[in-house]
């Protein structure tokens, strides 16, 4: 039975929120405002903003990784999930 070794995953690493450098937090809090409203418009009113948007939130920023995990939680019937650190739609 051969066990899977660190780095030897196709996937890319998720970063861990628990060893963010100081330039991360910062950038996080200087990340685009617009991105972070569409998100919140989201979570509110359970309206998808899409599988493109939510993969390039999910791409550039760490942070928002979070974000959108707990949207795709909150709603499932967007048919979109996090497996093994990568965002599928389900219905491409």
């Amino acid at each position: 039975m051969k066990t899977v070794n660190e780095g030897e995953s196709s996937a890319a690493p998720v970063p861990n929120p628990e060893k963010w450098s100081h330039e991360a937090i910062v950038a996080r809090g200087n990340m685009p405002p617009e991105r972070m409203q569409k998100l919140k418009l989201a979570a509110n009113s359970g309206q998808n903003p899409g599988f493109d948007f939510l993969h390039e939130c999910w791409n550039d920023d760490p942070a928002l990784q979070i974000v959108v995990k707990k949207l795709l939680a909150k709603f499932p019937q967007w048919g979109i999930a996090c497996v093994d650190g990568v965002l599928v739609d389900w219905e491409r």
